[in-house]
């Protein structure tokens, strides 16, 4: 019996390891392989041709970190980041509209949630054209009101190109979040708001002192993916400005792109990609370390 059931046992595992292969070798061949080539270019003086030979040690992350191109690519990533996250309040805003019931709420969902449809390339030319200086529609609306005076090139002034991009990742990042809202205020049980409504609550009360409480975890959630979305966002950015003008919209995606690939300087656009993990892997211990502690707080 006990070597039928080893037998048994060990072609469990054999099925099992067989079935998880294909997993174990794509995350070999397209996650670590290439983790380990970059930690290792990054350490070399390398334009991308040829063996690596000259090795330079921590040369590239020093130069890169005294980068003023580096600075100010990291500054505007934070920018971007921070006011991202009126994305969240707004989409609540509309997910609480949906929740008490619109005319015409199905399509007022639909047409709210499209720009999240739309792949951000597309989302990038959009806004390029309604942005652009003479046929846009953003200024042509401004002369007809009267704003005139206000009208600009928006995408290639160095004072106004970063927040333009930043309303256009706003208005695509709205979406989810209203989404994602709608969804949790949806599932709340009806016994929380049945019970406020007797005690009297009116409807802001209810926002404050229920619906808010309750989407709290789903709001820790969004913002952690703010950050994260924040920090790889680069297809938006490249297709508006391509960090311009003069590096006033260059973000730490950017900044690696035009380091590994327009100037082939492979090693420093490595090193400051490594520094860009470093950051996000710190986002993540810091995240971890707050849920353990509020989940301490609530035990």
């Amino acid at each position: 019996m006990k070597k039928k059931m080893s037998r048994s046992s060990r072609q469990e595992m054999v099925t099992a390891f067989i079935l998880i292969a294909p997993t174990i070798i794509s995350f070999i061949i397209f996650l670590y392989i290439p983790f380990v080539n970059a930690i290792q270019t990054s350490f070399f003086k390398y334009n991308g041709l040829g063996p690596m030979t000259d090795f330079v040690g921590w040369k590239n992350y020093i130069k890169v970190l005294q980068d003023p191109k580096f600075t100010r690519s990291l500054v505007n990533t934070v920018y971007l980041i921070l006011t991202s996250f009126l994305a969240i309040p707004i989409g609540f805003i509309f997910a609480y509209i949906l929740h008490v019931g619109v005319p015409g709420k199905k399509l007022f969902n639909t047409g709210l949630f499209i720009p999240y449809l739309i792949s951000m390339v597309v989302v990038g030319c959009i806004w390029r054209i309604i942005y652009d200086p003479t046929i846009g529609p953003l200024n042509q609306i401004m002369k007809m009101v009267g704003l005139g005076d206000y009208a600009k090139a928006w995408l290639s002034r160095p004072d106004t190109a970063l927040g333009a991009i930043s309303v256009t990742w706003i208005w695509r990042s709205l979406p989810f979040n209203m989404l994602i809202l709608y969804a949790n205020i949806s599932k709340m049980p009806e016994d929380f708001l049945e019970a406020a409504e007797i005690d009297g609550a009116n409807a802001f009360q209810k926002i404050v002192y229920i619906i808010l409480p309750y989407l709290k975890p789903t709001f820790g959630v969004l913002a952690m993916l703010t950050v994260t979305n924040g920090l790889r966002l680069f297809d938006l950015i490249w297709v508006m400005t391509q960090g311009g003008p003069g590096g006033a919209s260059d973000v730490m995606t950017s900044y690696i792109y035009t380091k590994a690939f327009t100037n082939r300087d492979f090693g420093k656009g490595t090193a400051a990609s490594v520094i860009l993990m470093i950051i996000m892997i710190m986002i993540m211990v810091v995240k971890t370390g707050i849920q353990k502690t509020m989940e301490r707080r609530r035990s």
